[in-house]
């Protein structure tokens, strides 16, 4: 549960996105009518940058994550003789 409340922005704009694509974006772009094929193409655009700028935000954060990789210590043993 832990990692879906980590993760939330990024799934509902990644589902956001998609339904988009789905139901506005490429029905308007597959049209017989040239205005609309022009402001499918627009829409295009904007979640192309939209998602560029989400992706490079996340990428930029800081937030720092448990799977991020701790050097381990090295343990000096002597030997007994």
């Amino acid at each position: 549960m832990y990692k879906i409340k980590k993760y939330k922005k990024q799934i509902f704009t990644f589902i956001t996105i998609m339904l988009l694509l789905e139901f506005g974006v490429y029905p308007s772009l597959t049209m017989a009518n040239t205005f609309a094929n022009i402001v499918g193409g627009i829409a295009l655009l904007l979640l192309i940058l939209w998602g560029g700028l989400e992706l490079y935000n996340y990428v930029k954060s800081d937030d720092s994550t448990e799977e991020t990789i701790n050097p381990k210590k090295k343990s000096v043993t002597k030997n007994k003789k």
